[in-house]
């Protein structure tokens, strides 16, 4: 049984893709998967130093009921106003009841 009092926090998930504009040059677009319910947890963090500039990477694991649409890799997360990438999608347990996106922010 899933405890749906755990899923409190709204996420939109967004696909990456390209337009062409009025002058015909591409330009990046993001288009609308969906908006779900999630539970999330910070799963790691660590600052890197590159080139004298300072990074933070932060890894962020969202877990929603299983959804109809499809997610995938490299799709985009808005939570909390912070964008997140998404790097690995996982069916939990193979049950189709709950996804986990394994997510990361890169803030500079």
């Amino acid at each position: 049984m899933i405890n749906a009092g755990k899923y409190k926090h709204r996420i939109t998930v967004y696909k990456l893709g390209t337009e062409k504009d009025a002058d015909g040059f591409s330009i990046a677009s993001e288009t609308r998967v969906g908006s779900y319910r999630a539970a999330v947890n910070t799963t790691s963090g660590m600052t890197l130093i590159k080139s004298n500039t300072d990074f933070e990477k932060a890894y962020t694991r969202f877990t929603i009921r299983h959804p109809k649409a499809e997610l995938e890799r490299g799709m985009i997360v808005y939570f909390n106003g912070t964008r997140y990438k998404i790097e690995y999608v996982n069916n939990i347990d193979y049950k189709n009841t709950e996804l986990e996106l394994q997510c990361v922010a890169v803030v500079k």
